[in-house]
């Protein structure tokens, strides 16, 4: 009797073991296999999966800032940086100001040589002015933003006057916020890009084609960017609207003055957040 308990003891336990050892090998094969595919599908996903721009802001009488847009969909950020017209770019072997160099070379020269200073590779330029802001604006929504501190200053015969703290931002508003006189050419790049952000943040979505937001980008701005491209920034933008917090933000540029000639030099330590965010 002993032995038959025995024996049929062994037996349900040999099969318990068997299933569970053969259950634990297919769903560590299952895990593997998607593991896999997953890694596979992220891998050609990966091969586009952020997109860098570059702003060029020209009002006739101003040039700049500068700023670079990076669309992160693989990080699920947008990082933005701006630099001043009076930073230094190596053009030939000769330092001269952004500003100075845009207003005499094309557009095109004056993306390449932003890459090959930067370390970076653009997908592209959008050439920006008071009007176009103001159309893309009105076209995607006014938003929210805390001026730091009072905006006031004579421009001609107009007069710009914004209080500091929560101000509802339109085109007209952005352009007289960064063309503000009394700004040194760091909190015209700090306002800039934290413009950009708070924009981004808050009206991403209408960059989606149904918008209509892309039309008038094309029809108000001056750009090397290819309208068969949209479907692939669509796409990116589409990524970046799914995250759950606010995914835009500058970056500080901290940079140092040569007093002998007044350019404005990138520290080392912003060269690295430029490599960091979109090298």
């Amino acid at each position: 009797m002993k032995l038959r308990l025995f024996a049929l003891a062994f037996g349900v336990g040999f099969v318990f073991f068997f299933s569970a050892a053969a259950f634990f090998v297919l769903g560590f094969s299952s895990k593997n296999v998607l593991e896999e595919h997953y890694e596979e599908e992220e891998a050609v996903f990966l091969e586009e999966d952020s997109a860098v721009f570059l702003l060029i802001f020209d009002d006739g009488e101003n040039f700049g800032p500068f700023t670079l847009v990076c669309f992160d969909a693989a990080a699920g950020r947008i990082p933005i940086f701006s630099f001043s017209e009076k930073a230094a770019l190596d053009y030939g072997g000769v330092a001269v100001s952004a500003g100075a160099l845009f207003s005499s070379v094309s557009p095109k020269i004056f993306a390449g040589t932003v890459e090959t200073n930067l370390g970076i590779e653009l997908s592209g330029y959008f050439i920006w002015n008071r009007e176009s802001c103001e159309e893309i604006i009105a076209k995607a929504g006014t938003f929210d933003y805390i001026l730091p501190k009072n905006v006031r200053y004579y421009e001609g015969t107009k007069y710009v006057n914004l209080l500091s703290g929560v101000q509802n931002m339109n085109g007209k508003k952005i352009c007289d916020v960064i063309t503000c006189p009394d700004f040194s050419e760091g909190e015209r790049c700090d306002v800039t890009s934290r413009l950009g952000a708070a924009f981004f943040n808050r009206r991403l979505k209408r960059f989606l084609p149904e918008s209509g937001v892309y039309s008038v980008i094309f029809n108000y701005t001056e750009t090397d960017v290819s309208a068969f491209d949209k479907a692939r920034y669509a796409k990116l933008i589409e990524v970046l609207c799914g995250g759950k917090e606010s995914s835009a933000g500058h970056i500080t540029n901290d940079t140092e003055k040569d007093l002998s000639t007044g350019l404005l030099y990138f520290s080392d330590s912003t060269k690295e957040r430029i490599k960091k965010y979109f090298g």
